[in-house]
């Protein structure tokens, strides 16, 4: 069996569109917590949060892709550490899954996605990590 079909992943919801991403790449999802002001910070960090001890900022996705606005509630995805001192706020968790049954093909319009899953009924982006990564350093770094 392929790494890619034991793979399983998390399924989340950011302003109507489903995304997935590896569990391996998560620390754990919570409930938002109270979150302090980053000064200076682009508008998509919508605060820090208290994560065991580490203070991590809180990246709001659909502020950054331009899909929606600010509104207290939802999921944070914690990013394990050694991939980034990051917490994603998400719209809601909807499950965990193997693709290991769903069709891939590249996604072309999608700023968050490499690659789309689709199982007949629903269709699902595989959040690009990388790529939202080094896009957060560019605009951080300017």
């Amino acid at each position: 069996m392929s790494e890619q079909k034991a793979s399983r992943f998390l399924l989340f919801t950011i302003t109507g569109s489903t995304y997935a991403i590896d569990l391996h790449q998560l620390a754990e999802v919570v409930e938002l917590p109270p979150l302090s002001p980053i000064p200076r910070a682009p508008a998509h960090f919508v605060g820090a949060m208290n994560s065991h001890g580490t203070i991590k900022p809180v990246l709001d996705l659909s502020l950054m892709v331009k899909r929606g606005s600010y509104s207290p509630g939802g999921k944070v995805l914690v990013l394990e550490d050694r991939l980034a001192n990051l917490a994603i706020l998400v719209d809601g968790v909807l499950s965990i899954a193997s693709v290991e049954a769903m069709e891939r093909e590249p996604a072309s319009d999608d700023e968050l996605s490499d690659w789309i899953f689709t199982d007949g009924t629903q269709t699902i982006g595989l959040l690009a990590l990388d790529r939202l990564l080094q896009r957060l350093e560019a605009t951080i770094n300017g």
